[in-house]
């Protein structure tokens, strides 16, 4: 970093944020803004910010969304239908599209962590939580839309 690199935004260091998401019997509440699935892109902006990525994937009409910083990202056909976001722990693990950071915020259930709670969430929720397992290990939550309610 050179002396005068405060000059230019680009090189500023930037201030990152800790994404805390708890989820209790009736909603998702994401730094404290309630949240519901399916969601949209304005919605997760007003939260996270600007995608840092939007990308098209091939051969279909998605897109995805991408947090870089925050490690999380959403695909989905149409920006006003967002039905999933997917926290990734460890992008080793060639997800698809993914953040170029890990996901380091904590998700709480029912005011409990997730590691001890995530077997206890009931198929009646407005919104279903997900371990992705590889090797033995969390590489990825999802988070979203629960078709079932």
């Amino acid at each position: 970093m050179g002396i005068f690199d405060f000059r230019d935004p680009n090189k500023r260091k930037k201030k990152t944020s800790t994404i805390i998401i708890k989820c209790d019997l009736k909603e998702i509440r994401i730094n404290n803004s309630s949240i519901s699935f399916p969601t949209n892109y304005n919605v997760l902006k007003t939260i996270f910010g600007d995608a840092t990525r939007i990308e098209s994937i091939k051969q279909t009409k998605n897109k995805v969304y991408l947090w870089d910083d925050l490690g999380i990202y959403c695909s989905s056909p149409d920006p006003e239908k967002m039905l999933m976001l997917l926290l990734v722990e460890d992008n080793r693990y060639g997800l698809g599209h993914q953040p170029k950071k890990n996901f380091t915020g904590t998700v709480q259930i029912d005011g409990e962590y997730i590691e001890n709670t995530i077997e206890k969430v009931g198929i009646d929720r407005p919104y279903m939580i997900r371990s992705i397992i590889k090797e033995n290990k969390q590489v990825a939550i999802a988070l979203g839309w629960n078709p079932g309610v």
